[in-house]
C-alpha cells in the first residue's frame, strides 16, 4: 500500500513491512536535519502502529548511504560550531541510532554500493544488512578530524574482532562488501542487486514466519549480550520468555509443528 511520500524519504507500506528509501540525491543521500527527522519520525511511528511488522532501510540512487551531512547545517559556517554544537551531533544520531536498535521488530538495511561514516554506523543497528561485493565501507572520521561518535567505535567494535576494528576506525581506509561480509561487518554479500533483492524478499517471507513476540524477545537477548554479564543475560532470558509465551503465539504454531513433523503413520 502506497503511502504519501514526501522528502526526503519515499515510504512505502507493503504486506506490514515498511520501506523506507532514502530520496536526498542534492544531499548524496547522506543524514541531513531532514533526513533525521523523517527517520526519526517513521521508527517512532513504527515502534507504535502494530500494522508496520517489519523495516527495510534503502538508499536511491546507486544505494550509497553517506554520512552525518547535517554538520553543515548547525551553523552558517563551520568556522561558528562550538563544543555545545558538537555534542548536539552527537547526540542526534546516537538518539536515532537507539530508535532502530531498540524497535521490537525486524529493521533490514540494504546498501547496495556501501556506506560511509555515520551513515554507515546507523545501519549497524539493523538486525540484518545486506550490500553487494563491489560495494565500498569505510570509517573516514579520524583523516577527517572526526570521531566516529554514532557508534562507529562501540557498535562497529562490538561487532567486528578487535584488531580489524582498531585497522577500520585507526586508518579509516575502506574495505569491500564481499570483504565487510567476511569480516562480520555486514550480513551477507552478493555478487549482483538482483541476488541482494531476491534474498531480502525470502527474508521477508521466512521473517512472516516468525512469531513478533519471539523475536522482540530473541533480539533483548542478544542485546543482552553487550549490556552486562551472563546473569544479566540469563535475567533477560527469563523476562524474554515469559513475555513471548504471555502472548500466546506458541499454542498454535508448536501445535502445527508437531502436526507437520509427526512421524508418518504406514499400514
Amino acid at each position: 500500500m502506497p503511502l504519501e511520500n514526501s522528502e526526503p524519504l519515499i515510504r512505502r507500506l507493503d504486506k506490514g513491512v515498511l520501506y523506507l528509501t532514502k530520496d536526498n540525491a542534492g544531499e548524496s543521500y547522506g543524514i541531513s536535519l531532514a533526513m533525521w527527522r523523517a527517520l526519526t519520525a517513521q521508527f517512532k511511528r513504527a515502534h507504535e502502529d502494530n500494522a508496520v511488522t517489519a523495516v527495510v532501510i534503502d538508499a536511491g540512487g546507486p544505494g550509497f548511504h553517506r554520512g552525518a551531512v547535517m554538520v553543515n547545517e548547525l551553523k552558517p559556517s563551520l568556522n561558528e560550531l562550538e563544543s555545545e554544537d558538537f555534542q548536539v551531533l552527537v547526540h542526534r544520531g546516537q538518539a536515532l541510532g537507539r530508535l532502530i536498535a531498540n524497535l521490537p521488530k525486524p529493521v533490514i538495511g540494504i546498501a547496495r554500493s556501501g556506506a560511509l561514516g555515520g551513515g554507515l554506523e546507523l545501519l549497524l543497528r539493523c538486525d540484518f544488512l545486506y550490500t553487494t561485493d563491489a560495494a565500498r565501507f569505510s570509517f573516514p572520521e579520524v583523516t577527517l578530524g572526526f570521531v566516529a561518535a554514532w557508534g562507529g567505535t562501540q557498535w562497529g567494535g562490538r561487532m567486528l574482532a578487535f584488531r580489524r576494528a582498531q585497522e577500520m576506525l585507526l586508518l579509516g581506509e575502506a574495505i569491500s562488501g564481499a570483504r565487510a561480509a567476511e569480516i562480520d561487518l555486514v550480513t551477507r554479500s552478493f555478487k549482483s542487486d538482483h541476488d541482494l533483492d531476491e534474498h531480502v524478499k525470502s527474508v521477508v517471507e521466512r521473517l512472516d514466519q516468525c512469531s513478533g513476540a519471539a523475536f522482540a524477545g530473541t533480539k533483548r537477548c542478544l542485546q543482552a549480550l553487550w549490556s552486562g554479564p551472563l546473569a544479566h543475560g540469563e535475567q533477560v532470558e527469563v523476562e524474554a520468555e515469559t513475555t513471548a509465551m504471555a502472548a500466546g503465539d506458541f499454542i498454535e504454531r508448536l501445535s502445527n509443528w508437531r502436526r507437520e513433523n509427526s512421524p508418518k503413520q504406514t499400514d
